[in-house]
């Protein structure tokens, strides 16, 4: 059985590269191809111009080092012993290591942060020092080439973090140059300037990660949609997975309207949607969480510029959108002149079949930024019939109620 087939590409030495696809898509068999555990069947695999293949073993050794996904080590050697395997490729028969054996070993631990637990039996070490271990070992070797399979399968994410620093470490002060096979495509994109795909045994893509993290790369090779954005903290491309069950048809599930932005409604949007409800959002401008959900999840929204008014022209679109609704939702959010309009849209649409539900979550009164005048319009809203809830469970509670005792035609 082919497990890879028709790989072509070259790697520049110093670059620090991602190897990602979805489970069975080959990662770990071209890792081990590269690294000589398996042998091509057809094709030839070149280090510095140099077929591998013919190359003499205790020279890829000194050229390559890999850190594999099992880690675990039976025997009770001290984590110096261990480290210290990684400079059996400069050693004679029977030959001790050297003062600058030692010395490089010592380095290794330093660089891993392992020093102080160099009499340690490596037995006694949690997943993450064993993992510092490892890598110490390939430190050791003094390579130009590091592998790591998989290097953050089994740690918990703060050492996955550390573990990829110290990669990118290396990478960036000694000329090291890396390729990783990692499944986790936001740590993927956050460490990584260089990226293979692989999918259906062949490479779907090669290149920077805005060539490569593409929502159609993506889909095609893991068979999900997603959203690409940049992450606001580091700049990196973000990932956000969409689920499958949101893009399908809804059939005849209620329509809801979620008035505004900001964290309030944002957590209203997230448990809406996991409820499964049709839903639609906005006035909010693209900067705003609320808009970047809607984008994210392909919802209706009214999209306001950048510190402007809701002049007639987006009251209007305001207005269209909410008649498509069954039910209006205002979270719990402040008023100012900004936005007032939003609350007058409601008092509005309260004369035609639109249900206006008002959460108060807070008090309207501490979150009346207006003067008194979003006070007023509560009050009209309040006369017209709309209904009250304290709070986001409340509100599900009365939209599944709803959906009981929906009329046809709705």
């Amino acid at each position: 059985m082919t497990a890879l087939e028709g790989l072509h590409f070259s790697i520049k030495k110093g670059a620090l590269v991602a190897l990602i696809g979805p489970n069975g898509a080959g990662k770990s068999t071209l890792l081990r191809c590269i690294s000589r555990v398996l042998k091509p069947t057809l094709g030839t695999l070149y280090l510095d111009n140099r077929d591998l293949q013919k190359m003499p073993l205790q020279e890829v050794a000194r050229s390559l080092a890999v850190v594999p996904q099992d880690t675990a080590v039976d025997f009770d050697f001290s984590v110096e012993e261990i480290v210290s395997m990684g400079r059996y490729p400069y050693l004679g028969r029977f030959q001790r290591e050297s003062q600058q054996d030692r010395e490089i070993v010592r380095r290794a631990m330093e660089t891993t942060g392992i020093a102080y637990l160099a009499q340690k039996p490596v037995t006694n070490l949690s997943g993450g020092e064993r993992q510092r271990v490892i890598i110490a070992r390939a430190l050791a070797q003094e390579p130009d080439l590091l592998l790591l399979d998989e290097p953050t399968a089994n740690l918990d994410i703060n050492f996955q973090v550390e573990f990829l620093e110290l990669a990118r470490k290396l990478n960036r002060e000694k000329g090291i140059t890396v390729i990783a096979a990692i499944h986790d495509l936001n740590l993927a994109s956050q460490f990584f300037e260089y990226f293979i795909l692989l999918a259906e045994k062949k490479i779907l893509s090669i290149g920077k990660p805005e060539e490569v993290l593409t929502p159609e790369n993506i889909n095609k090779a893991y068979r999900a949609p997603v959203v690409i954005q940049r992450n606001p903290l580091h700049g990196k491309l973000s990932i956000t997975v969409l689920k499958r069950s949101y893009l399908e048809e809804k059939g005849q599930r209620l329509k809801v309207h979620v008035i505004g932005g900001g964290e309030e409604s944002v957590s209203i949007l997230a448990a809406l949607f996991d409820a499964g409800f049709q839903l639609s959002v906005g006035p909010v401008t693209r900067e705003d969480s609320s808009h970047q959900f809607a984008s994210c999840y392909r919802l209706p929204v009214v999209t306001l510029p950048p510190f402007s008014p809701i002049n007639d022209h987006f009251h209007r679109q305001h207005l269209a959108l909410m008649e498509k609704a069954h039910i209006v939702v205002v979270p719990s959010i402040p008023f100012g002149l900004g936005n007032l309009r939003n609350l007058e849209a409601v008092e509005e649409m309260l004369l035609s079949r639109l249900t206006g539900v008002i959460l108060e979550e807070t008090p309207f009164g501490e979150r009346d930024y207006c003067g008194g005048k979003a006070r007023a319009v509560y009050e009209k809203i309040k006369e017209k019939g709309a209904l009250f809830l304290p709070d986001s469970e409340a509100l599900l509670s009365y939209l599944h109620d709803r959906e009981k005792n929906k009329k046809p035609g709705w």
